[in-house]
């Protein structure tokens, strides 16, 4: 087995970042505090710009950045064409095209791009339905892209997958000045409305940190130097996790401290059903500790940047762990520390979780070949 100590700071928040940078789309004078050098923020910068120069947006792998970008470009008059991986379009896009539909946009939805024709949105005759049984993402996008519209703003949407993302959302544009009622399944929004707060500081990424804290709870120990005790962010819930798993965990002010125990990690039930990208990850934790663990609430993994649920089991069946899919997640039996050290080839299918939770494999004695590796920069290089 390996050694692990990493002592230092996470970066921004991808999840953060885009939301802020989306809103900055609509007031420039808007100051972020806090910075990412990873794939999908530079991709969300860039294609701020090509939307403001009128021109194609790249979206490349980057479902986020289309479906933010997608109602940011209806927002105004005119055509907009954005492009992407076949890869990207081949991920479920009927909702945000349902979506664009209700709002006066005409789309064309291609193999590798998909066309906006708007002259601005415009106002529905009923309250727009929002669909959120397969992402958040399309629910976010429409709430971030709704400053200072002509009109209320009117939707109905029945709780979905994800929430802690759409939560997080919510409290960012509150934080911004937003007024958004609520009653029931009924959202409201008032027209004409402004950001009163134009500066906005943003927490480090507690997805990506969960991997190097992961790795600490297997190998070693982990000093995050820039960490906070709250969050926006659903993925916080991983120092809770760790805590129950049997993880040594400490603050020193505003440094996470997290440290392998003396004992095999314990066992675990959980829920991911908010926080479905600390899946992979988890996963291979589990099969680390010492028991049944059981992943849960998460069926919607099928639709990101790979099937994480499939890729999961076949990482943890390659590497010679009982692991048995069910819908929404997994059944793990864990060996703890009796590890019988194989090769193991992983192909992540593109999936930076995926490639970070091969890289676990590897960090407990496993001779791990992972094919493109260097899909961890989708979210931390």
């Amino acid at each position: 087995m390996k050694n692990f100590f990493f002592r230092g700071e996470i970066p921004t928040s991808k999840s953060l970042m885009n939301r802020a940078l989306l809103v900055r789309s609509y007031f420039p004078t808007l100051q972020i505090v806090g910075n990412s050098a990873c794939d999908d923020v530079r991709l969300m910068k860039l294609a701020v710009a090509a939307f403001i120069q009128k021109k194609e947006i790249d979206c490349g792998e980057a479902g986020t950045v289309l479906r933010f970008m997608a109602l940011r470009a209806a927002r105004e008059n005119g055509t907009f064409k954005l492009v992407g991986s076949e890869r990207l379009f081949s991920r479920p896009q009927e909702d945000l095209i349902f979506l664009l539909g209700q709002l006066g946009a005409d789309c064309d939805l291609r193999i590798d791009s998909l066309i906006v024709r708007s002259s601005g949105w415009k106002k529905p005759l009923v309250p727009i339905r929002v669909h959120r049984d397969k992402s958040s993402q399309f629910a976010s996008s429409l709430l971030l892209n709704s400053w200072e519209l002509p009109f209320d703003l009117d939707f109905e949407m029945k709780p979905g997958v994800s929430e802690g993302y759409w939560k997080m959302t919510v409290d960012m544009i509150r934080d911004l000045g937003l007024r958004l009622d609520r009653e029931n399944d009924a959202w409201h929004v008032e027209k004409k409305q402004k950001i009163s707060n134009f500066q906005l500081e943003l927490e480090p990424d507690y997805s990506s940190t969960f991997a190097v804290a992961a790795a600490a709870a297997l190998a070693g120990r982990c000093e995050i130097t820039n960490a906070t005790e709250k969050s926006l962010q659903p993925d916080f819930k991983f120092i809770q996790i760790l805590q129950k798993m049997g993880a040594r965990v400490s603050w020193d002010q505003r440094t996470l401290i997290i440290e392998k125990p003396e004992e095999d990690l314990k066992a675990i039930d959980v829920d991911l059903s908010s926080t479905p990208d600390l899946f992979p990850v988890l996963a291979v934790l589990c099969a680390f500790a010492k028991g049944e663990s059981i992943l849960s609430g998460a069926p919607h993994l099928i639709y990101k940047e790979s099937n994480r649920l499939q890729k999961t089991t076949e990482l943890l069946q390659q590497a010679g762990f009982v692991a048995a899919s069910k819908e929404d997640g997994l059944h793990i039996i864990g060996h703890g520390s009796q590890v019988k050290a194989k090769k193991v080839h992983v192909d992540p299918d593109l999936d930076h979780r995926m490639a970070m939770a091969a890289g676990l494999v590897d960090l407990k004695g496993y001779t791990v070949d992972v094919l493109n590796s260097q899909v961890v920069t989708k979210s931390f290089p």
